[in-house]
């Protein structure tokens, strides 16, 4: 835990600092959620810095920045890529293919000063197509995370937010992606918490998958990940240029051609 905030706050230091160029960049209790955020995931599975961001050049650029987290002990993730960008911070956890836990997306954007938006996802898995498993609905997909996905659209100035204009970031998606706007920081750090702390409970409680089937996960997550970077380069490219956007979809997608960990023989 404490080596997460450590390399957490290392991150995040410079956009604490009073900005002089008039760009926008996130609050300080944003900044502190964020924090949070990541610190569930390494209390539950210890997390090391790596130089990917730097060896990219996107560790730290004029909206922000990002850094790449492995395991320390490598059991269960890909990897973690936590960024900022302008006024949204991220906290994205990538599965290996030891468990059939969903990748986990979150992303907080503050607007207007006091207004926040979340965006969320549990991405599914494998070379079953969702729908087809019931075991994996009732886990990751379940009654109580419907009635979670609703109850979020009924709170306080909630918006439905458009879906990204990334055919292949509507790809990744799941039917349980929740893009609201217009919240309170209050909601939209109850939901952002809510949401992290599911999935931490399911990887904590998974069960490893036979090694024979984890090369079908191998390939769907290789595709999954590229579909991911492919939006993020369109989106951000969108945003902020050919060059620099190019430099920040790879360094908060992370890796996409790594080995993976865990894998069976």
């Amino acid at each position: 835990m404490k080596n997460a905030l450590l390399f957490s706050l290392a991150l995040l230091c410079l956009a604490r600092l009073p900005r002089s160029d008039g760009l926008v960049a996130p609050s300080a209790k944003l900044l502190d959620l964020q924090a949070k955020l990541l610190s569930k995931v390494s209390d539950a599975m210890p997390l090391q810095k790596t130089d990917h961001c730097e060896v990219v050049g996107g560790d730290k650029h004029k909206f922000g920045g990002s850094a790449w987290y492995s395991e320390e002990s490598p059991n269960f993730l890909t990897g973690v890529s936590v960024y900022q960008r302008k006024a949204t911070v991220g906290v994205d956890v990538w599965m290996g293919p030891s468990y059939d836990v969903p990748h986990s997306l979150l992303r907080i954007e503050e607007y207007e000063g006091d207004k926040f938006n979340v965006m969320c996802d549990m991405v599914p898995r494998g070379a079953t197509p969702i729908g087809s498993d019931p075991s994996q609905l009732e886990k990751y997909y379940g009654d109580d995370r419907i009635q979670w996905h609703k109850g979020a659209s009924k709170l306080a100035g909630a918006v439905q937010l458009p879906a990204s204009s990334s055919f292949y970031k509507r790809v990744v998606s799941s039917p349980m992606l929740l893009q609201i706007g217009g919240l309170e920081f209050e909601d939209a750090e109850r939901l952002a918490t809510e949401h992290q702390d599911f999935f931490v409970a399911s990887a904590s409680a998974a069960q490893q998958i036979p090694a024979r089937l984890r090369g079908s996960f191998n390939l769907r997550d290789d595709k999954i990940r590229q579909f991911f970077y492919r939006g993020e380069v369109e989106e951000n490219v969108e945003e902020f240029g050919a060059d620099l956007g190019s430099v920040i979809a790879a360094a908060q997608t992370g890796p996409v051609a790594e080995a993976y960990v865990g894998g069976g023989s």
